[in-house]
């Protein structure tokens, strides 16, 4: 069943990513792209690989502050582990590198995977607000068309809108009393085993939002983001540039917003297909053709993919950790978590 859901939604993933390789390669002209890869500065890459690691250790600061100083975690550990989460995440389907780093974190120093993976999802709110106000930014000093405040009024019913019911659930917690009701229902009771079970994981998930409940925690954290997010911001500008494209720094907000909301959608391994439409539709409001937006694209991913593989290949020689070896511990996880289900 297992094996059958995985390939459903790899089927499902290599679907969207042709849907969207088709609208990327429609009418496209492949001497402008060819021609693009020749104009580019590369020397800009000596620049982008250093910072960009830095902004991932960033994220490391962030995550560890997230768990409040109740985690042993270290910063150094956060980077390596939240870096190679993403390096699967890109790889794998069903945000495996999520669900990887909160049992390999949980077993390395005997801690609740429930409440890392509950820090985990408060860490990607976290992201998408940050994201939010950077699109936000974007509109109000450069471009107000009506479809791109449509994407800026869905990322914010969604990453908002998930936050605030995240918050009102950690700050009420009634998570034993809902279920503790639902299992005086008649025909009900004898299910309640099970609601005692879900009760129990949900307060060890909800335990990884409590950053919520400490600003000085919370504040550093989401600085820690806004950091991270305003050097890819940097990253970004400097690479176009590194094109021959010189536009305000407005651009840069526009592409990484873009990119970050197109990994949502679900797509084949490394977000082929969304990814380099996002690309696409940011530059478009420029007036970037397509070729040369698709150009930057590719040399943008390809380079991260490269870098973010380099830094979990020497988390894996640190620790002495084999593919296998990861690929047991998200298949035992993921066995598990259907057992408890």
């Amino acid at each position: 069943m297992t094996k059958l859901k995985q390939h459903k939604e790899k089927i499902f993933g290599l679907i969207i990513s042709l849907i969207f390789i088709g609208l990327i390669f429609w009418n496209i002209d492949f001497k402008q792209l060819v021609q693009t890869f020749k104009v580019f500065n590369y020397k800009v890459l000596l620049i982008f690989v250093p910072l960009y690691v830095l902004s991932l250790y960033v994220r490391g600061i962030r995550w560890k502050y997230l768990l409040c100083g109740t985690s042993r975690l270290t910063v150094k550990e956060a980077f390596f582990t939240f870096t190679t989460g993403n390096t699967l995440n890109s790889y794998l389907p069903a945000r495996a590198g999520d669900f990887w780093r909160a049992y390999h974190i949980g077993h390395k120093f005997n801690e609740s995977k429930m409440k890392l993976l509950g820090s985990i999802i408060l860490e990607r709110l976290i992201d998408g607000i940050s994201v939010l106000l950077l699109l936000l930014f974007a509109v109000l000093t450069y471009f107000k068309h009506e479809w791109v405040l449509n994407i800026t009024y869905i990322a914010a019913a969604l990453f908002l809108g998930s936050l605030t019911v995240f918050f009102i659930i950690f700050k009420y917690n009634k998570i034993d009393y809902f279920f503790e009701k639902l299992s005086n229902i008649s025909f009900l009771k004898r299910f309640k085993p099970l609601f005692i079970k879900i009760s129990g994981l949900l307060n060890k998930f909800m335990e990884g939002f409590q950053a919520l409940n400490n600003p000085r925690c919370f504040l550093i954290a989401f600085l820690s983001s806004c950091i991270a997010w305003g050097i890819e911001c940097f990253l970004t500008y400097m690479l176009i540039t590194g094109f021959g494209q010189h536009y305000g720094f407005s651009i840069a907000f526009f592409v990484i917003s873009f990119l970050a909301l197109s990994t949502i959608i679900p797509s084949s391994s490394i977000f082929v297909g969304p990814y380099q439409y996002a690309y696409i539709l940011a530059l478009g409001i420029y007036h970037i053709e397509k070729s040369n937006a698709l150009g930057i694209a590719f040399i943008h991913q390809i380079t991260i993919m490269v870098t973010i593989t380099a830094v979990s290949i020497i988390y894996f020689m640190i620790t002495n950790t084999g593919i296998k070896d990861i690929c047991t511990e998200i298949e035992n996880e993921t066995n598990k978590a259907q057992k408890d289900n």
